[in-house]
């Protein structure tokens, strides 16, 4: 099994990456609020990987649910592909702390400058990672019988649609591989390695599905604008995003003119 696994991390080192390492094109999937989110290369977010550990291992892997696991960042893109996989970190580790590792690994994609990935809440606004305004509502479910009132609200409501991709991609992933509901009891290593092939296999077949129905090309990014915003403070960028996408939709006319600051 580790033999396989190695040779399947291979295979997915050629699988795993950035369609377009200058991200040249705005993806269908949010062209409609552009050009405010044209700079959205992706989707990052982690997740727990159930594995089967020895005893003397076990207690060092718990995560706050109280089993074992890794926990798995992720980087998608707007096609549903995994461009990067950082798995192997216990599950008792946070977040960040596992960004911050995977950060210095040489095959991180870090964004271009004025470029981002959605990140939830769990992770700090940064460049490079635009994430939701805190303490105002954001996850989908929660606009379903009441829209977004305020501009934040409209904000949050759009960034979560577009983040949304990494967990449908999560959902697929672990539904396509039952592996991934209790990773066998190899080596950790082993184990790490079994998640990573998963991830190539899913992106062999998003792109084998792709060459058989070809998506809408993406027009060209407007890199005025992403230029124009990466002057700015992160904050400052976030609140002008907040601002266009307030007016983009005529459905949310609602929300124009109210902003909680």
């Amino acid at each position: 099994m580790a033999h396989v696994a190695e040779v399947m991390v291979r295979f997915g080192d050629k699988l795993i990456c950035p369609k377009d390492p200058t991200y040249s094109t705005v993806s269908p999937k949010v062209a409609k609020w552009s050009p405010f989110f044209d700079g959205c290369i992706g989707a990052i977010d982690g997740t727990h990987i159930e594995i089967v550990t020895d005893k003397e291992s076990k207690e060092d892997m718990i995560n706050r649910k109280g089993f074992p696991s890794f926990n798995v960042l992720a980087i998608v893109d707007h096609a549903m592909r995994f461009t990067f996989v950082g798995s192997g970190m216990s599950g008792a580790c946070h977040d960040m702390y596992v960004l911050r590792e995977c950060q210095t690994r040489p095959r991180f994609p870090k964004p271009p400058t004025g470029m981002y990935y959605a990140a939830d809440s769990g992770y700090q606004l940064a460049p490079g990672y635009l994430t939701p305004y805190k303490n105002t509502r954001y996850h989908l479910n929660q606009f379903v019988e009441v829209g977004p009132s305020t501009w934040e609200e409209k904000y949050n409501h759009d960034h979560a649609s577009i983040r949304n991709v990494v967990e449908r991609t999560f959902g697929v992933a672990k539904n396509r591989w039952q592996i991934l509901d209790g990773v066998p009891n190899y080596k950790r290593e082993t184990q790490s390695s079994i998640i990573v092939a998963c991830c190539a296999l899913h992106n062999y077949l998003v792109e084998r599905k792709a060459a058989k129905k070809p998506e809408e090309q993406g027009r060209p990014v407007n890199r005025a604008f992403v230029e124009w915003l990466a002057e700015m403070p992160v904050q400052e960028m976030r609140d002008w995003i907040k601002t266009g996408v307030a007016f983009i939709d005529p459905k949310d006319s609602r929300v124009q003119g109210r902003s909680q600051k």
